[in-house]
């Protein structure tokens, strides 16, 4: 049986459609698509951290440690293959929602990446992952989470404990608070993670906010000065 041009060209048109229908939204966001839930909401952070807000930790001392905002961005992020050596580009897997938040502390110096406080949340690959980088935290551990610049020292495997409980800290009260532990009372020393000497085996962190206190191997207790 013979075919029309014409008939052959409105198939193929046909089912391009379909294609474009099924691949791409009106956005140009590729399926699949992987979107936070409703469950993994309750474990992101909720508070609007603004570009160069400072969020200062005091000491029983008086002392001061501030961490300076530098980045709070919420998108929908790619996931590829890698790339080829002749410099060819990496295949589409899958886009997927992503939160990160970042700080530098201020009283940090001769840091790399390492060195700068994240939270990090991704539904990469259709899994919620989650994790904190704390450039003091004593305990080694390398992870990245989807790019190279996501460093976590804090697996989401040691924040997902669900006993939460209330804290007032500096007359602020939080209402999603968990105790995480490093286990270690050992100084950690990294020059990547820079000057300030990694002693902390103890944060408190709350869901919706972050960390909101934490202590060191000497005793020293910082909380935070929630800021109105």
């Amino acid at each position: 049986m013979r075919i029309s041009t014409k008939y052959l060209v409105l198939c193929i048109l046909f089912f391009a459609t379909i294609a474009c229908e099924t691949d791409d939204n009106s956005d140009g966001i590729k399926e699949p698509y992987y979107q936070f839930t409703s469950d993994d909401e309750e474990l992101i952070i909720k508070f609007d951290y603004a570009p160069n807000q400072i969020i200062t930790y005091k000491n029983q001392d008086g002392d001061e440690l501030n961490f300076k905002v530098i980045l709070n961005e919420r998108k929908i992020a790619i996931n590829t293959t890698r790339g080829t050596f002749a410099g060819g580009g990496g295949s589409f897997l899958n886009h997927y929602d992503s939160k990160i938040i970042r700080f530098e502390i201020l009283e940090n110096n001769n840091y790399q990446e390492e060195g700068l406080v994240n939270y990090i949340f991704s539904k990469n690959d259709d899994f919620f992952n989650y994790g904190i980088n704390l450039p003091i935290w004593n305990k080694a551990s390398f992870i990245f989470m989807d790019e190279l610049a996501n460093d976590t020292n804090i697996p989401s495997s040691a924040i997902s404990n669900f006993n939460q409980t209330q804290l007032t800290v500096n007359n602020h009260q939080f209402n999603k608070v968990i105790i995480i532990e490093s286990g270690s009372n050992e100084i950690y020393d990294n020059f990547q993670y820079g000057t300030l000497i990694k002693n902390v085996n103890k944060i408190y962190y709350d869901y919706d906010f972050g960390i909101i206190k934490f202590e060191n191997i000497n005793g020293d207790v910082w909380e935070v000065i929630y800021p109105e």
